[in-house]
């Protein structure tokens, strides 16, 4: 063997390691990157941190990374071809009329559900056009309530309709001035009937002073374009109508 060492121009010792490292990759990083690949199928830009949460939390999953410290799992990944590439970010700003509510969150200290509901409205790229979807999330759980998906910018079809699926998901008639629905100011949350359904539901109106002071809701935006809808090649109405209760879905269960 010593002579075959020597025509491949390689030691004892770089052998025995080259073997060692090829039985690691696959008994322990193949089953790993296995593993990742199948949540990407879900979450096609998950990055390897929440992936590695994820797989901490599920039992079948723990043995394989238990030996992994977060670096280690997320470096071999990377060496896989698995890592993420940020996508850079553009705003598109909203206009917000000359009157506002106050801000009610600033500096609030929130502990339970149903105290703070965030809401914001985003544009989204379709072959055809644009198509604009209108969340609500709850700020304490970071749930996702209710959306709207539509084509055009009335109220009807964005922050109303978003409202009342929120409110048919918490199942509540009267929240006693105890919940604030905060929103940067668009003019579909100054809408009359907008407002309407509020106060009949007893929710008191925030806003911000700008768009960077609703960031919880900018994230969410982000995620749902970035690291699904875009990923997932969605770019038709009809596509879209398909994978958001798909997102929303998955979202609210991570």
């Amino acid at each position: 063997m010593q002579s075959l060492y020597q025509v491949v121009g390689i030691s004892r010792q770089g052998f025995h390691q080259h073997r060692r490292r090829l039985q690691w990759q696959e008994q322990q990083v193949d089953p790993i990157i296995e593993r990742v690949k199948h949540y990407r199928q879900f979450h096609p830009r998950m990055g390897a941190r929440p992936i590695y949460q994820l797989m901490s939390a599920h039992k079948s999953d723990q043995q394989l990374i238990e030996h992994l410290g977060r670096d280690k799992f997320e470096s071999i990944l990377i060496t896989n071809g698995l890592g993420i590439e940020p996508i850079r970010i553009f705003h598109i700003t909203t206009y917000s009329g000359a009157f506002r509510f106050p801000n009610l969150t600033e500096g609030l200290e929130i502990n339970d559900i149903n105290r703070v509901w965030i809401s914001d409205l985003t544009y989204y790229r379709l072959l055809d056009g644009w198509a604009y979807l209108t969340f609500i999330l709850d700020l304490y759980s970071r749930r996702c309530l209710g959306y709207a998906l539509s084509q055009t910018l009335e109220t009807e079809q964005t922050t109303m309709k978003a409202l009342k699926m929120a409110l048919k998901t918490r199942g509540k008639h009267n929240f006693d001035q105890q919940l604030i629905f905060h929103s940067d100011g668009g003019g579909q949350y100054y809408d009359k009937g907008f407002l309407k359904l509020l106060r009949q539901y007893q929710i008191v109106s925030s806003m911000a002073e700008c768009v960077y002071e609703n960031p919880h809701v900018e994230r969410f935006h982000s995620t749902a374009k970035n690291q699904y809808l875009i990923p997932w090649g969605v770019n038709s109405v009809c596509q879209l109508e398909k994978r958001m209760p798909q997102f929303i879905k998955l979202y609210n269960q991570m």
